[in-house]
């Protein structure tokens, strides 16, 4: 008759187990596609936030705002995600590398060939460690630099004042020419190099969204991104790697999203109801305190020898009372009763501790005491 019963119990404990896991793995591959649209998209989300100089930054400092300016008027974009060493640059593009973290010897020689070949490379931002390995007499970098510049070469296009950040300026161009300055600072200088050129920008924030809408600095960014010039973004300089989604989760987080995913699906079956003897209804607790306080005055009251059944107490309190007032272990009596006193208990309180308790009243003022003494305070809570 209770066979049924208890296959019903057993298949339902397991579709809830089973149901759980499906849960867990169903739960982890949404996080790992998080993860990897978080490597993918690092300035995803409805938040500005990104890399300084990056085209796929929507703060103040990135550039998403200049990629959708030259892509309206009729520039093509490109993203050079990963080492440059890796791409293959067209010489009759224009490529951006703003603010990069990191160039390496192989990125340089990479650059310097897409420009004699013809290329078109706008290059700057802030501390531009790079001058000296892309040209033997390159323009010095000053963190001192302008707010407003009003002086272009007509090669830039029609400029009359471009707003900047002034995070720096070129104090000396160079083997190079000024294609944009004021008042002896300059923004841009040019340097040839075979059959393209090397535009050094001395400070990068004309071109980022914070700026790209004031006074001419949009017209600026046209005149550097250059005429009919497809414009390439070098996105590796940021640290964005070629891969994308979850091929660019890197191999040891794999594993321990792998190994994570299986530590759920463990613990939710072993969290789950196994086959074998019935649970119990309930699990045996403990008497109530007041059953158990009740229990104990009973075996007190059958002692019929109060004075030595509480005779312990009594002890545990005084030792209490010179512990609270630092005293000596050792302490004389009177020494432990000025304490008492200092201490603010009552002359009841006190006697409690003393006298042996010779009726009911004298035992709860000692129990009182005593719960009282349990407290970190010494007080009634």
């Amino acid at each position: 008759m209770t066979a049924a019963p208890t296959t019903a119990k057993r298949s339902e404990s397991t579709g809830r187990r089973v149901g759980l896991a499906i849960v867990i793995v169903v739960g982890g591959l949404i996080a790992l596609n998080l993860v990897a649209s978080g490597v993918d998209h690092a300035v995803g989300g409805s938040d500005p936030t990104g890399v300084a100089g990056s085209s796929y930054g929507t703060q103040a400092t990135g550039l998403g705002g200049l990629v959708g300016l030259v892509s309206h008027y009729g520039h093509g974009i490109t993203r050079e995600r990963g080492p440059l060493t890796d791409e293959i640059l067209d010489p009759r593009d224009t490529l951006f590398v703003v603010e990069p973290q990191t160039l390496t010897e192989d990125d340089d020689t990479v650059l310097l060939d897409f420009v004699s070949a013809g290329g078109r490379l706008v290059i700057g931002g802030s501390d531009p460690f790079y001058l000296h390995r892309l040209r033997d007499q390159p323009p010095q970098w000053s963190s001192a630099g302008a707010s407003a510049y009003h002086e272009f070469d007509p090669r830039l296009g029609a400029i009359h004042d471009v707003q900047t950040a002034g995070k720096g300026s070129w104090t000396n161009a160079g083997s190079g020419v000024v294609l944009a300055g004021s008042d002896g600072a300059a923004l841009v200088t040019d340097s040839p190099v075979g059959r393209g050129e090397i535009l050094f920008l001395a400070d990068a924030s004309p071109l980022e969204n914070a700026y790209l809408g004031l006074a001419d600095n949009a017209a600026f960014a046209l005149g550097l991104a250059g005429d009919g010039r497809a414009v390439e973004f070098a996105e590796g300089v940021h640290g964005y790697g070629e891969r994308r989604g979850l091929g660019a989760i890197p191999t040891p987080w794999k594993v321990s999203l792998i190994v994570l995913a299986a530590a759920a699906v463990a613990l939710a079956w072993s969290r789950s109801r196994r086959f074998g003897p019935p649970d119990r209804p309930a699990r045996e607790l403990p008497p109530a305190r007041a059953e158990y306080v009740r229990a104990l005055a009973v075996s007190l009251e059958r002692t019929r020898d109060p004075e030595h059944a509480l005779a312990t107490m009594q002890q545990w309190a005084r030792s209490q009372i010179a512990r609270r007032a630092h005293l000596r272990p050792d302490a004389s009596p009177e020494e432990v009763d000025r304490a008492a006193i200092a201490l603010g208990y009552s002359e009841r309180e006190r006697a409690a501790v003393w006298h042996p308790p010779t009726d009911d009243d004298a035992a709860l003022a000692l129990g009182r005491l005593v719960s009282q003494l349990s407290q970190p305070d010494g007080r009634t809570p």
